[in-house]
């Protein structure tokens, strides 16, 4: 996932695993884990731009509100139950 600070100037990108908790389950609010193994923070959005690399790790539980072909909607649960929005760009 990439999220932008000041614009498109500096973004965040984060790696790891998404995995849905209930595969069966079709219906909304969906549990999903995370598990993040790596991140950055990089000036501006070309793949060669200059990152610097965060310390960032671990399991995150959130539930996705909304899941349509360009929208996620969901909120976290363990981190202090903020919502998030996401929009697939390409």
């Amino acid at each position: 996932n990439i999220g932008e600070l000041l614009g498109p100037a500096l973004e965040v990108r984060v790696g790891g695993v998404l995995e849905e908790i209930d595969e069966t389950s079709l219906s909304t609010p969906k549990r999903f884990r995370a598990n993040i193994n790596s991140g950055k923070i990089c000036l501006g959005q070309a793949p060669e731009a200059g990152c610097i690399p965060l310390p960032i790790s671990g399991e995150g539980l959130f539930d996705g509100v909304y899941l349509g072909q360009r929208l996620r909607i969901g909120q976290n649960l363990n981190g202090g139950g903020a919502r998030v929005v996401q929009v697939k760009i390409a």
